[in-house]
Formats: structure tokens, sequence, C-alpha cells
């Protein structure tokens, strides 16, 4: 796993550690003052285990580093929900036949989970009071039956 480390000069580095026969190492992929999509593409060349950028800007906030990527998560997120929408569209513009739409609860997930980008993307909102009555309200008042409406 690769990992964000603060030097001396103000400097940082990107390094990925290594099992040897003499034990664990750690090597620098790439070093850097603002960690940009150029430093993050030479360090996922050099690295020789899988390379998680998330995982490295995740690294590189905390430990102080400077952040000029164009795809933080913000925007990743943004690409998920780009790509689950036109797989939705595509989706519905077919005719499912039965045996193709396979199981309900599948399909309730994965609606969930694209409901889930869909609120990720949103600005939050404030609170709002709630509009329909409380329920102990009504269990004061009694109930109003439908014959005896009737004229």
């Amino acid at each position: 796993m690769a990992y964000v480390v603060a030097r001396r000069s103000g400097r940082f580095e990107i390094r990925e550690s290594l099992h040897t026969a003499k034990g664990p190492r750690s090597r620098t992929l790439a070093g850097f003052s603002v960690l940009s999509d150029d430093v993050l593409s030479i360090a996922a060349q050099r690295a020789q285990r899988p390379f998680d950028s998330g995982a490295v800007l995740r690294s590189a906030q905390r430990a102080g580093a400077g952040v000029e990527v164009a795809h933080i998560e913000s925007s990743r997120a943004r690409e998920r929900f780009l790509a689950g929408s036109e797989n939705m569209t595509a989706s519905v513009s077919r005719t499912p036949t039965v045996a193709a739409r396979g199981d309900a609860g599948a399909a309730l997930l994965e609606l969930l989970g694209f409901a889930d980008m869909v609120r990720a993307g949103q600005p939050p909102r404030p609170r709002e009071p709630l509009a329909f009555p409380v329920l102990a309200r009504l269990v004061e008042q009694p109930p109003v039956l439908a014959s005896a409406r009737r004229p």
C-alpha cells in the first residue's frame, strides 16, 4: 500500500512498503511539494503493488500536503453517478423479458445504491419541520367512522 510522508525540507514523498527476505522495506515512488495528477501517475507507474490513488490522496491530506488533483472524491462520485445514469438509461430503453428480470432483491439493492449515489451528489439541506400531524395528537381525538358521516 502506498502512503505519503512529510520530509524535513517541506516536501513530501509517496512511499510503498514491500516485504523482502531481509524484512519489510519502504521505497520512494515519487517526491513532490504539491500533489498533482502527474505525480500520482508517476507513482502508479513505479508501484510494484496495487496503487490506490484515493488512499494516497487521503494520506496526503492527513500529512498536510497541498493537493491539486483534478479527480478528487467528489469528482469520482460524480463520474460514478453519471455511469450509473447511463446504465439506467440503457436498461430502461430495453424491454425486459420475464427471465431477464432476475432477482427482485438484487434489483432493490441496485436501486438503493443508485439512490445513495444521487444523494451523495446533492448539497446538504437544512432539516425541515414535519409536514404531517404528530401521531400522539391523533390518538387523543376519537376516530370518525364512515357510517357516522352519512346523513
